[in-house]
């Protein structure tokens, strides 16, 4: 039986304090601004987080993202191992710090614009830094920080300047663009460099204009290639003890993979020890029509056979090469425009229906053939909201799923995944398939055996059912 024990042993602090049991797991457990570590970890949602592994659903785990999941290297254990290690530690032994979105670029596989925090938000985070300061020098791992730049923030800083961890067998993680890790910088923080450290700089081109364009318009390459030669050479004085360079491989740097790989891996310039190749994931606020014009993994890009060529290159043997999941090919996805297209056709269904039904009776047919009374949809865009206000007068009762909790100010009562039970509603509705795919894989986990619907379904479900 497969076994991941990120959730009993690791926390990953999120943006705006959220707190999940992985970086890779749709799931809240908490929130920092407003709990403690310790409420945070022995509450309800974290156990649920648990059983989500010890029960062998993965319900929240992104398998397309999870370099374990990608890789095929989750732990396969018996009955009886899973029982002796499916057990919390105390508190958690790993925290990844990356709750400040604060960056010095805007790398367009991350973001559209530099980010600027909301007010009060500045506060928020240096002020859960600081709380979390005494419990930081007692773990065995902090990695930071995978939302933004870590060297971009003071209050980053100010935190590695004060903290003094207590293991001796303590590890430290950086991800960084590499824009700002200098001399002048290591100097604040260099007394950590007794302990175990990695440093993972993700550059995502060598070529000047590829480089610009993917860092939303920065010029900054040469000046990161410059700090890379002086993180090589304390990887070779022994003070970083790990040193790996990332490519986020989409459609416009794909082409040079082999010599960035070259580059590398022959380097007698850079002392790096992987070279981690890692496939675009859709982030954050990335546009539906962004993610599809950059996911060259999908079978139905441009570009998609000259990417199988590359894939094919030898380069991917040398064994500094980490494959993050770049031949894990994808689902084939039509561009976006087809899911506008879909719902013009069910608009069109709905509005001049053969019954000469108005779009509410016609609705309500649909829910009665169902014999629902309670419906739960997933869709935040337009049409989305729409349907379900068309839904909600047909007299049903109607909630909105979220995948972490939400205010509830709106039309809508919203239920984030971890506050669903399966007893909440007769049927869901995925009207959003673009976003919502993960809900089929999810709710299903979760228990939930009655009508699970994309729209068309839903719709159509009235006249075959009639």
């Amino acid at each position: 039986m497969k076994f991941c024990n990120k959730p009993f042993t690791y926390a990953y602090f999120g943006d705006k304090g959220e707190v999940w049991p992985c970086g890779w797991m749709h799931y809240t457990i908490g929130n920092l601004y407003e709990q403690d570590i310790d409420e945070i970890w022995h509450s309800e949602a974290a156990d649920k987080a648990r059983q989500s592994i010890t029960n062998g659903s993965f319900a929240f785990c992104r398998e397309t993202s999870c370099p374990y999941c990608e890789r095929g290297e989750l732990l396969d254990l018996s009955e009886e191992e899973i029982a002796r290690q499916a057990v919390p530690t105390e508190l958690p032994l790993e925290v990844n710090i990356a709750n400040d979105h604060i960056c010095n670029i805007a790398c367009t596989s991350c973001r559209k614009t530099i980010y600027c925090p909301e007010k009060g938000e500045r506060e928020k985070i240096d002020g859960a830094l600081k709380r979390f300061l005494p419990f930081a020098n007692k773990l065995q791992t902090i990695s930071m920080n995978g939302g933004g730049e870590f060297l971009a923030n003071p209050s980053f800083i100010e935190f590695l300047k004060d903290l003094r961890p207590e293991r001796e067998d303590f590890k430290l993680e950086f991800e960084t663009n590499g824009i700002l890790f200098d001399e002048e910088h290591w100097r604040k923080f260099s007394h950590l460099g007794r302990y175990h450290i990695s440093v993972t700089v993700t550059l995502n081109s060598l070529r000047r204009e590829v480089y610009r364009y993917l860092s939303g318009g920065f010029d900054h390459m040469e000046r990161v290639k410059k700090n890379l030669r002086f993180l090589s050479d304390l990887r070779r004085s022994g003070e970083i003890d790990q040193l790996d360079v990332t490519m986020v491989v989409q459609e416009c740097n794909f082409w040079e993979v082999p010599d960035y790989i070259h580059a590398f891996a022959k380097s007698d310039e850079y002392a790096v020890d992987r070279i981690v190749m890692k496939p675009l994931y859709k982030w954050w606020k990335m546009e539906e029509e962004t993610y599809w014009f950059k996911n060259i993994l999908n079978p139905m890009h441009p570009y998609h056979k000259e990417y199988l060529k590359i894939l094919a290159d030898d380069c991917w043997n040398d064994p500094k090469v980490y494959d993050w999941g770049c031949h894990n090919i994808r689902e084939a996805m039509p561009h976006p425009l087809k899911q506008e297209e879909i719902y013009r056709k069910i608009l069109s269904k709905i509005y001049n229906n053969k019954e000469g039904l108005s779009p509410v009776e016609y609705l309500k047919k649909c829910v009665d053939a169902l014999g629902a009374k309670r419906i739960g949809f997933y869709g935040k865009n337009e049409f989305s909201l729409d349907f379900a206000r068309l839904l909600k007068k047909t007299g049903a009762e109607v909630f909105q799923l979220t995948w972490v909790p939400e205010d509830c100010d709106g039309e809508f009562t919203k239920v984030a995944k971890q506050e669903f039970r399966p007893d909440m509603a007769d049927a869901m509705v995925i009207i959003d398939f673009f976003k919502g795919g993960y809900w089929f894989k999810d709710l299903k986990a979760l228990g939930f055996e009655k009508p699970l619907l994309t729209v068309e379904e839903f719709v159509k479900g009235f006249e075959k059912r009639g």
